[in-house]
């Protein structure tokens, strides 16, 4: 069983990813992540302000989900059938417009399969494919729910696309980008590794797509325990770290016009 983290262990880690973040230092454990260098203005006396620099969003690896085996997204599925109209909102929704003007919030989640679990079962739901797997063959959804994928080992994937709205909290979907982390963070703690890659990505996140907030899925629907309290105890701190808000409070439902109907009005 993973250890807990201690307080000192979790700031050492958020330190770390902080520094990625501002483009002082790598992270350890995930290869590929290149630095983030900002020019900074010089401060020259003048009559005129200058204009506040625009952080620069750094790269950082992630893999596709053609690296990772991905099945093709099943618009037949069951449950998300088709695509979204005014008569059929649950379907596949792309968004068409900057993405920036419409992401929120940060949904983080547990994939609730402990790492002896997940390697015990036949489908390895520690697996991203195995993940979309469940979704697609056990609950119908057209593809796999959340948008991102945090290995043991900090590994980060590519989920659903993110242009195309999540399945991951029912009912507050719209403008939130959800994460999984393999394990299950009731009975153990995320990996160091874990910790480290999720900090870096939510910042990145903030920087690339003006996300405001960051909740648990448990926040938005109080009969889960997702993402366990291991998890869920350090998302405070990493709000902070990143500038977010913590909870639910940035979510905006969307209005009915911006879908279409499904017959052309005579």
């Amino acid at each position: 069983m993973r250890r807990k983290l201690s307080r000192r262990d979790f700031i050492g880690l958020t330190a770390l990813a902080a520094a990625a973040g501002a483009g002082l230092c790598g992270i350890g454990g995930i290869a590929g992540i290149l630095l983030l260098r900002r020019r900074r203005l010089a401060l020259m006396p003048t009559s005129t302000p200058l204009p506040t620099p625009t952080p620069t969003p750094f790269p950082i690896t992630i893999v596709s989900r053609a690296a990772w085996g991905a099945r093709p997204v099943n618009h037949e599925a069951e449950d998300e059938k088709g695509f979204a109209t005014q008569e059929n909102l649950n379907g596949w929704y792309e968004y068409t417009v900057d993405l920036a003007t419409i992401y929120r919030t940060v949904a983080i989640h547990h994939s609730a399969f402990s790492s002896e679990e997940a390697t015990t079962t036949a489908l390895h739901y520690d697996t991203m494919i195995g993940l979309q797997t469940l979704h697609q063959d056990r609950r119908h959804w057209a593809d796999i729910g959340y948008h991102y994928g945090i290995g043991a080992d900090g590994t980060i994937y590519e989920g659903r696309d993110i242009h195309a709205r999540g399945a991951n909290v029912e009912n507050y979907n719209w403008g939130t980008v959800g994460i999984v982390l393999m394990g299950n963070f009731e009975i153990e703690a995320p990996t160091d590794a874990q910790i480290a890659s999720l900090n870096l990505l939510i910042t990145w996140l903030k920087l690339t797509l003006n996300v405001t907030h960051l909740a648990a899925h448990s926040e938005f629907n109080d009969k889960t325990q997702c993402p366990g309290s291991h998890l869920k105890g350090l998302l405070d701190q990493m709000a902070q770290i990143a500038g977010l808000a913590r909870g639910t409070g940035g979510y905006v439902r969307p209005p009915l016009s911006i879908f279409p109907t499904s017959t052309p009005s005579p």
